[in-house]
């Protein structure tokens, strides 16, 4: 596995962009989640403002120290087993290229082009090769900014490191090819803000690669920028990691927005997506969706200590949804130690039944549904009967927007159920089958209104997003 490097940055949630499109429901198997924007050749551009974003709060936050086996040094809080302070809260540091590789600098749009593409005067990198990007504003045009061709091995693995997060400003797109297994990208801004494209298309495309690392970069854009894709999207990818990312205002925030997400997972294997903030993008915040096998399946997903915020403007549009139809089935997903809150329609939505071994525990979720007046509106949403199974939802926290639950549908027969939670409000308006014994208590948010879920209540101390590690 690839090592990182980097990043402590503390970010309250500020309102969603955009007009809320109050949409009605769009059927998730067709319009409503569109096949990955991928194309292999790609196109792309964009503009980015500071890393904290606006409505952050103070980019500062408690220190924390990682992984002691990370010898890079990242200092991403928090440990993958997760528990702690670190829910999209990291340090970033200037940027370096690691001891014992080649440092390669690169200062112009024109040589960003070029080394990532293998052209004269980068031929044919070594493994072990490290690009260093100068602070500067590198402006692309309709084909991506950085196309890397090229990878590395799994012990000397190819670096493109930023001299800083905010400094280094690539206003175009990333597509990392399935030829460039075992490759790091750190420490710099993709921006789509004034993007002009009609076509579908990503932010960062990740290929059928192995091995690949995104961390302390910011996803941003204007809200307004982006199609039928998302900032990050893995179509095969096997053992990629994405941490310390800001990923933001992904697409068009209203009502032609549905299908543009913050993350879309349409295939892989043994994806992490741990400590970041997954924020204010058109529609949902992270997307598994395999469109019925179309590309593949997804299996060993974990989703760690993120904070996923005021994603979506319409109905159906949520931090999460989970799609598996027909041969794409999405199997082992964990989601752990992670914050949900203020997302449009719901937090975590179920809209297809092959699934197996979904695990959804010691998360916090409150006011979700915030936006959408719809009478199903929920924090856990199943789309309808037979679209839920074999997930298992304990140890969180609700404080509830609207209910639990819009409805069990009978997933309860399936092997879905909802056991063993905090729950503040009300559980549903209908079939409650799948609802085990709760706790019903206040948790004493330290002040939910800026961000801070930390609980005051003894009573709650061992569930949701800041229970101890398990």
């Amino acid at each position: 596995m690839i090592t990182r490097s980097l990043s402590i940055l503390v970010l309250a949630i500020g309102p969603a962009c955009g007009a809320n499109d109050g949409s009605p429901f769009v059927d998730d198997t067709a319009e409503g989640e569109a096949g990955p924007a991928s194309d292999p050749s790609g196109t792309g551009t964009g503009t980015l403002g500071d890393s904290t974003a606006a409505g952050s709060d103070d980019p500062s936050g408690p220190d924390g120290t990682g992984d002691p086996s990370d010898t890079d040094g990242s200092t991403s809080t928090g440990a993958d087993d997760g528990g702690g302070d670190g829910i999209g809260e990291w340090e970033d540091a200037p940027g370096a290229c690691p001891e014992g590789t080649v440092p390669i600098e690169l200062a112009t749009i024109e040589e960003l082009n070029a080394a990532s593409r293998g052209e004269e005067p980068f031929v044919d990198p070594a493994p072990g090769t490290c690009y260093f990007i100068l602070d500067g504003d590198y402006v692309g045009g309709e084909d991506p900014a950085l196309y890397i061709l090229h990878g590395g091995t799994a012990e000397q693995p190819i670096y493109w490191i930023g001299e800083s997060r905010e400094g280094v400003h690539i206003t175009g797109r990333m597509t990392i090819d399935q030829d460039a297994s075992h490759v790091v990208v750190s420490n710099l801004t993709l921006d789509l803000t004034g993007y002009e494209n009609d076509e579908a298309f990503n932010t960062a495309d990740i290929g059928e690669v192995q091995d690949v690392a995104l961390d302390h970069i910011t996803f941003t854009g204007d809200c307004a920028t982006g199609r039928d894709g998302g900032h990050i999207e893995s179509n095969g990818a096997i053992d990629l990691r994405i941490e310390a990312c800001i990923i933001e205002r992904y697409g068009r925030c209203g009502p032609e927005g549905h299908q543009d997400h913050g993350i879309y997972l349409a295939g892989g294997t043994d994806i992490t997506i741990v400590n970041n903030v997954i924020r204010e993008n058109a529609s949902r915040g992270i997307q598994m969706y395999t469109q019925g096998g179309m590309y593949g399946t997804l299996d060993g997903i974990t989703v760690l200590r993120n904070r996923i915020v005021a994603n979506g403007h319409g109905d159906q549009e949520d931090g999460i949804v989970i799609n598996a139809t027909g041969t794409g089935t999405i199997a082992n997903v964990s989601i752990l130690h992670n914050l949900f809150h203020d997302n449009f329609f719901s937090g975590i939505r179920f809209a297809g039944p092959v699934t197996e071994a979904i695990s959804v525990e010691f998360n916090t979720f409150a006011n979700n549904s915030a936006g959408s007046s719809a009478e199903g509106r929920s924090e856990i949403n199943i789309d309808e009967a037979g679209t839920a199974a074999n997930a298992t939802i304990t140890g969180n926290i609700f404080a509830v927007g609207n209910t639990l639950i819009n409805d069990c549908y009978g997933a309860a027969a399936m092997g879905f159920s909802i056991e063993d939670n905090i729950v503040d409000g009300p559980i549903t308006g209908g079939d409650a089958g799948c609802v085990g014994a709760v706790i019903a208590e206040d948790p004493g948010f330290v002040d939910a209104a800026a961000g801070d879920f930390h609980t005051t209540n003894p009573a709650v101390a061992s569930y949701g997003a800041y229970a101890p590690a398990q």
